[in-house]
Formats: structure tokens, C-alpha cells, sequence
């Protein structure tokens, strides 16, 4: 039972970390994650619970349902994004977090 509940405060607090930090990434082409639909541009991104939140350079937000993984080993060193092309649009499938060892998968 010890082994359970220290599990998921770490997990708790885990969120609560990624949630409270913010990190930008940039498109240089159109991009899509999950199901959303983004134009090139520079976007900051806060986690909130199981969403992340894209913020545009005019302050427009959409939330993308996104999965954290907290990874055990070393921490990014800078914040990246993997994605696959489907024609002219980037197809987001993982961002890793820079100074931290989450990854948002789509």
C-alpha cells in the first residue's frame, strides 16, 4: 500500500510540475496534433491536467488532449518536437520538454 501511495504522489506531482511550467515551440509549417489543426507560427504550451493548452503570438488558445510521460533517465536538454509529414502538414507525435525528463505524446 506504501509502495502505491508514494507512486501516485509522484505521479500527482508530477502533473502539478508540468502543469505549472510553460515552454514554446515553433512550426515552421502547417502542424497537427491529434486532431487539431495549427498554422506555422511560434506557440506557448502549458500542460493542465490532461491537456495541453497552445497559446498563438494573438493569444489564442486550443487545448489538445496529450498523454505525459516522466521519463526516468537523463533530462532533455532542450525542448523538441517529433512529427511525421503527411503532404505539407507536420503531424505532431511527441514533445519533449527541455530541462525536464516529460514527454507529451498525441
Amino acid at each position: 500500500m506504501k509502495k502505491a501511495t508514494v507512486i501516485g504522489l509522484l505521479s500527482l506531482s508530477s502533473l502539478v510540475f508540468a502543469g505549472t511550467k510553460t515552454f514554446k515551440v515553433e512550426f515552421t509549417s502547417e502542424a497537427k496534433a491529434g486532431s487539431t489543426q495549427f498554422t506555422k507560427g511560434v506557440y506557448t504550451v502549458k500542460v493542465v491536467g490532461d491537456k495541453a493548452v497552445f497559446t498563438d503570438q494573438h493569444s489564442k488558445s486550443v487545448e489538445v488532449p496529450v498523454k505525459l510521460e516522466n521519463g526516468s533517465g537523463k533530462k532533455f536538454e532542450y525542448t523538441s518536437v517529433e512529427a511525421t509529414h503527411q503532404g505539407d502538414t507536420e503531424v505532431v507525435k511527441v514533445i519533449h520538454v527541455g530541462g525536464s525528463n516529460t514527454s507529451l505524446e498525441f
